[in-house]
């Protein structure tokens, strides 16, 4: 009884109680950002291709390769940007046999697009996380 009475006092007084968010409004406030990069935990294989020269790997057949892979697309966080370079190199991401994400690098650039169908981001990663992915993908 004097719970509801302390509940009326504070509604009178227009304090208002705090309470945790219900999961679906904790969704809503949770950041977008995360999105577009849900495909760096979910790739198994990707696919590489450089100067018409394309392999398959494993995403654990290589140290330190998700790793690299998931710095250097996280760096690309600019939509609409146009490349300064030209592209390079293709990175492919697959789960299973579904496509899952696209990275191209472009000299000190980056780009990579969510498949399927997902809106473009452009970036600078760092360019010691750069040259070694580079270095990593040509074992």
């Amino acid at each position: 009884m004097l719970a509801q009475q302390d509940n009326a006092r504070a509604g009178a007084s227009g304090a208002v109680r705090p309470s945790a968010p219900a999961p679906s409004a904790a969704k809503a406030i949770a950041p977008r950002s995360a999105a577009p990069f849900s495909a760096l935990d979910r790739w198994t294989s990707l696919g590489f291709t450089r100067n018409g020269e394309s392999v398959r790997r494993e995403r654990g057949d290589i140290e330190g390769l998700a790793a690299l892979v998931g710095t250097v697309a996280r760096s690309a966080t600019a939509p609409d940007e146009p490349l300064a370079a030209p592209v390079e190199a293709r990175l492919e991401l697959y789960r299973g046999k579904s496509l899952v994400a696209v990275m191209e690098i472009a000299g000190d650039q980056v780009r990579w697009t969510p498949q399927p169908g997902g809106a473009a981001l452009v970036g600078t990663p760092p360019a010691q996380a750069l040259d070694a992915l580079r270095s990593l993908l040509q074992r």
